[in-house]
């Protein structure tokens, strides 16, 4: 049998989020496993939840269609700058990142198995619309790579955040949001949350 050897021409180097994008199924077992979405939703919760417990969150609103979903909900995601981006861009980019902003460690323990750079990486177009400590921040990414960016002041008092995912329909096939079973799992976390309102809509 010829030993197989391995050169440098061997080697496939794969940009940004490309690696997530082409091995799905490591990342999101579940969601094949179930034969939906809907845990994409609960994934990108993690932010608004870490706020939450900060007594910043009390009110998420959530529309889903086929195969895109927004998220709202009345806290800022922060623009400080944290090794030259946003903290918002990290979240939104970098894998781990996600994790190592959140200000409660139980919130990525129970509350987050799926980044929100990891969903971010299998949309066709995420858009990210935050205003945080009187200031705006607008951001366009696609296939999780930041395409538009702008922050400015603003007068608006009240933290907010809108979050909007395309998924990528190569990556995900037929799958689609499923909003029955979205719902029971709204409740379970309802439950663990009692104080925290949560709506679900067909967009």
């Amino acid at each position: 049998m010829e030993e197989k050897k391995y050169t440098a021409s061997n080697i496939q180097s794969l940009e940004g989020m490309e690696h997530v994008r082409l091995r799905p199924q490591m990342y999101f077992e579940d969601c094949f496993k179930e034969g939906n979405l809907n845990l994409l939703v609960l994934g990108a919760l993690c932010h608004a939840i870490d706020e939450f417990f900060d007594n910043n969150c009390s009110h998420i609103i959530i529309n889903c269609s086929e195969n895109s979903f927004n998220i709202k909900y009345n806290a800022g995601m922060s623009l400080e700058k944290s090794n030259f981006l946003t903290k918002a861009e990290c979240i939104m980019t970098k894998i781990g990142a996600c994790s190592n902003e959140k200000k409660h460690l139980e919130v990525g323990h129970e509350f987050c198995h799926i980044s929100m750079a990891i969903i971010n990486a299998v949309s066709d177009k995420c858009e990210l619309e935050t205003i945080y400590k009187k200031q705006k921040g607008h951001f366009i990414f696609k296939k999780g790579n930041i395409d538009f960016k702008e922050i400015s002041d603003t007068d608006i008092l009240k933290d907010s955040t809108q979050i909007s995912f395309e998924m990528n329909k190569d990556v995900f096939g037929e799958l689609t949001f499923e909003l029955n079973d979205l719902q029971l799992k709204l409740n379970l976390l309802k439950e663990k949350l009692p104080n925290l309102q949560l709506e679900l809509y067909k967009l």
